[in-house]
């Protein structure tokens, strides 16, 4: 027995011994019709009718940065690890810096510059981690295989009422600089 054409209503031979082309035939154009166009709207536009943007997991560095000491970091105006680049002072109370050191090592510190629009050291935050102390104070490390979340705060008035602008923040672990971030404070 032959087989009926793609065409739609222009199918009229049978198969199976229903008739072709007169109940499913416009459907059936109608769907091959929608899929031509889609065809030809892609093959026109090229890739600029998809554009996702830019890819959020590519982070560019300085070459005087060592961003394998660290496996996360990012500036947040709360606990979440939702990165924020503009901070305004009447609404984002503080500005952290949240990071995770890989291959953390047992005892290390961990230190950041906050330097204001015009380049000047604003404050430096200091910290010690000893991971050997940290259990003995019952902090539970059952579940932190990949290295321990910390942060560094800042009150953002504080930023705000030193100089509004363009921020840098820069994170050293054991004096070398892991990653500097910038960020906006109005």
């Amino acid at each position: 027995m032959r087989r009926g054409h793609w065409f739609g209503p222009l199918c009229v031979t049978t198969r199976c011994g229903k008739e072709q082309g007169k109940g499913d035939g416009p459907r059936r154009f109608a769907r091959v019709s929608a899929a031509l166009t889609a065809v030809i709207l892609i093959m026109a536009s090229g890739c600029g009718i998809i554009n996702p943007g830019k890819p959020l997991w590519i982070v560019k560095t300085d070459p005087d940065e060592k961003y394998w000491l660290v496996k996360d970091v990012s500036v947040t105006p709360g606990s979440s690890y939702m990165s924020k680049k503009e901070f305004d002072h009447n609404i984002n109370p503080v500005v952290n810096i949240i990071f995770t050191p890989k291959n953390e090592k047992n005892h290390y510190v961990a230190e950041t510059v906050w330097l204001d629009p015009m380049g000047q050291e604003y404050r430096t935050i200091r910290t010690t981690h000893d991971i050997q102390q940290e259990g003995k104070k019952s902090i539970d490390r059952r579940h932190i295989s990949d290295g321990t979340p910390r942060m560094h705060t800042v009150p953002t008035k504080a930023l705000y009422d030193h100089k509004p602008g363009l921020w840098t923040v820069k994170l050293y672990l054991d004096s070398e600089l892991a990653r500097k971030l910038e960020f906006s404070v109005r």
